[in-house]
């Protein structure tokens, strides 16, 4: 069962009744920063905020790195412009402090469902792009790279600050994206131009990246070969910018690979029809 970590919460809700539910294992403790470090354990992420303080809502947000992880803000007042903030800030869901053990439960169940699915792609299709990822990063920054997470992507948010982004074509048709928060990428585009790190300009990481998703899409491409899998390659653009967010088709299923660098995670993701499990 998937955990979940409920912050400044304890008086609000029934341990019992959560257990009841079947939906999360409940983990029930007091905001502090020191959380930051022990969060992997858990799946799921509340946190009530009387008042909507986003920079905590940030700090949650670059814990999880991109992880197959939720995170859910409840306050006693929302706007727009709020919920807006608090989702452009790290939050998945926004949302007012529910009033019963009941309301909060079905709040777990769509959460859990979420879940469940995110277990429902076509693995046979993901191993040349993680053999492309760790032969390229092995390869040009000597760097030892260790896949996390893989799940299927049931939101439409994903953040970064810079993402290096191809456009699939041919028979299929999609998108494959690698993206870093800034410091593991320039630590990467470092190691392969032998440079300090400090010295890393902003048109060096933008090229960095976009050689980075170049050669991981070719590597790909090369495995796949002329399978029914195969594509054309568009030529990779770049986008950067904190917290930037790139917002895939609704009807294009995106499997998201994250990997770890040294204990920095970065992830590559992949939009294809394909990608469905099928039997």
């Amino acid at each position: 069962m998937n955990k979940a970590l409920f912050l400044d919460l304890k008086d609000n809700f029934s341990l019992y009744s959560i257990v009841e539910s079947k939906t999360f294992k409940p983990t029930f403790e007091d905001w502090s920063e020191d959380l930051l470090n022990n969060l992997s354990d858990y799946s799921l992420i509340i946190i009530y905020q009387e008042a909507i303080d986003n920079e905590i809502i940030h700090k949650i947000r670059r814990a999880i790195a991109f992880r197959n992880k939720k995170l859910l803000v409840f306050t006693n007042s929302i706007t727009l412009d709020i919920k807006k903030a608090s989702l452009s800030s790290g939050a998945d869901f926004v949302e007012l402090l529910p009033l019963s053990d009941e309301e909060l439960i079905n709040y777990l169940i769509d959460i859990k469902s979420l879940f469940d699915k995110s277990n429902f792609y076509n693995t046979n299709l993901l191993n040349p792009f993680v053999l492309s990822v760790q032969e390229v990063l092995s390869m040009m920054a000597m760097l030892n790279i260790e896949v996390v997470d893989t799940y299927l992507g049931t939101t439409q948010f994903h953040y970064a600050d810079v993402s290096g982004i191809m456009a699939l074509a041919g028979d299929q048709k999609g998108i494959i994206m690698i993206s870093f928060y800034e410091a593991l990428s320039n630590k990467i585009i470092s190691s392969i131009m032998g440079l300090p790190i400090e010295e890393i300009t902003e048109e060096e990481q933008h090229d960095g990246v976009g050689e980075l998703i170049n050669m991981i899409a070719g590597g790909a491409k090369a495995r796949l070969g002329d399978s029914d899998w195969s594509f054309l390659l568009s030529a990779p653009t770049v986008i950067t910018g904190n917290q930037h967010r790139v917002i895939q088709q609704k009807d294009i299923p995106c499997v998201i690979m994250v990997f770890s660098i040294d204990d920095e995670n970065f992830a590559v993701q992949l939009c294809l029809n394909f990608l469905m499990q099928r039997d």
